[in-house]
């Protein structure tokens, strides 16, 4: 289903607004309670180098940061990169919505990257994320994948990804925390990937 919703989008983005909007509601009612209950324990509290650091669920008053956050961010880090809009309206309805769980790491209270899972009717949990340029390279994609994965078996989701086989950075930050196995070829050179049910204990953030 998730192959057909994404050739759809692909092909037929009016319609797939529409199919969008019916699977947003169905997802919400299906995985509220659970979406809930993993989100109530999903900050961890750690540090980066010599700088405090936190991972917590981002809410609606944070999108003012996130734009900021978004906007800054140069156009070659986008590229594979498009979840939702990123317009201050847009960001505002993602992270009050029901069928995303939206999270922010913290150093020392600047925002320097943004991870989220778009949830699906069937019980995916699809993974996204973006670290600001000058904290790439640290570990905090790999610490961001294995969170993601964690808040996913929390919920009772499957976690799975679309990755362009030219996103190496990516591919490689989900290949150091656990295998995956390719669930679907896409158009235009992606992969549906799935990765196996994660710990239900959260990972350290010392990076």
């Amino acid at each position: 289903m998730e192959r057909l919703a994404y050739l759809i989008k692909q092909r037929f983005p009016s319609v797939f607004r529409g199919v969008e909007a019916l699977a947003r509601a169905v997802t919400g009612t299906r995985f509220g309670r659970s979406r809930s209950r993993a989100l109530a324990v999903a900050r961890v509290d750690g540090s980066v180098g010599d700088q405090v650091a936190l991972m917590r669920p981002l809410g609606e008053g944070d999108a003012a940061s996130l734009a900021d956050f978004l906007g800054r961010m140069p156009e070659s880090h986008l590229r594979f990169f498009r979840p939702h809009g990123f317009d201050l309206s847009e960001l505002e309805r993602v992270l009050r919505s029901r069928a995303f769980m939206t999270y922010g790491l913290f150093i020392d209270d600047d925002l320097v990257a943004y991870a989220l899972l778009k949830l699906s009717p069937t019980g995916s949990a699809f993974i996204g994320l973006m670290v600001v340029p000058g904290h790439t390279g640290r570990g905090l994609g790999r610490f961001l994948v294995g969170f993601l994965y964690w808040q996913a078996s929390m919920a009772g989701l499957r976690a799975r990804s679309t990755i362009s086989r030219h996103n190496a950075a990516s591919l490689k930050s989900h290949e150091a925390v656990s295998p995956y196995r390719v669930v679907g070829e896409l158009p235009n050179d992606y992969l549906m990937i799935e990765f196996p049910p994660g710990s239900l204990e959260p990972p350290r953030l010392d990076v």
